[in-house]
Order: C-alpha cells, then structure tokens, then sequence
C-alpha cells in the first residue's frame, strides 16, 4: 500500500471511528496521525527515517496552516504527554455534545481541543497531502505497507 493509499483507506476512516467511538482516545491517535502527516511533507527526505520530532513539527505546520490557532496550542503535549500517559497536563481535552469551543481557554490558559473538530482539521491536512504532486523518487511514490496476507 502506498502511503496515499494509506491515508485514504486507513488514516482517514479509521480514525474517523475512534473519534466517534472513543473521543478521548482518538487524540492520541491524532497526534501520532500528526507525526505521520508531517513524514509525508518533509519531502527533502527520500526514506522513512526521519527524526520524530522534526516531523511532529512539520505536521503541526501543516494543521496551522489550516487554523493558525493550532500554532498557540501545545500539541507537543498530546506527543509527548497525552500519547504516553494518557493524561493531559497542558490542554484540555473535550467533544462537541460538551458544548466546549474549539480554542477556548479556561481559567488556567490552557486549550481546548474538541475531539471532533480536531479530526475535521487533520482530515484536512489528509486532503493536502493527497493533493500534492510527489516526486518520482519521493517516498510518497514507494510502497510502504503490505496488506492481507504474506505469501
């Protein structure tokens, strides 16, 4: 499966049912989402190795890209915090039936991320990447994932 290919039949839909499933849960998966998202851009890069961080950090340009709000949240804690413990320390953590907005802060200053929306943004970042026109050479181009079974 080529990492196009990944995105549409994998990324997108299935994180689609942890976000309305499992609303909590699924910001860890989105943040791991955005690491990936951020390997895909960083074309200067022929091959999948590339340093986690660096990543992150190209894949939360992309969602700022899309809201420049995200560039005044903390999403390394989601990374580094969130997807290792579980437990937010920086943000906050919430679903639309809540009523919360978006962005909002609370008392503290920290954000408010809604499961939901967050999930419609990095679907749009999803929607960049399949837009892009990749290089021949690019790891974009080269198969990534064998699905189904091994022969």
């Amino acid at each position: 499966m080529y990492p196009k290919e990944f995105l549409e039949n994998v990324i997108i839909p299935e994180f689609r049912d942890i976000v309305f499933r499992h609303p909590y849960l699924s910001f860890a998966m989105l943040s791991i989402g955005i690491e990936f998202l951020g390997k895909c851009m960083l074309t200067e890069k022929k091959t999948w190795e590339i340093k986690p961080e660096n990543a992150f950090k190209k894949g939360t340009e992309l969602l700022s890209s899309i809201d420049s709000n995200y560039s005044n949240v903390n999403l390394k804690e989601l990374r580094n915090g969130f997807a290792h413990t579980l437990i937010p320390k920086k943000v906050l953590l919430s679903e639309v039936k809540h009523g919360t907005k978006h962005f909002d802060k609370d008392s503290s200053g920290k954000v408010v991320l809604v499961a939901e929306i967050f999930y419609r943004d990095f679907v749009i970042a999803c929607q960049k990447i399949l837009e892009t026109e990749f290089g021949l050479e690019d790891k974009m181009n080269k198969d990534i994932l064998k699905v189904g079974r091994l022969k």
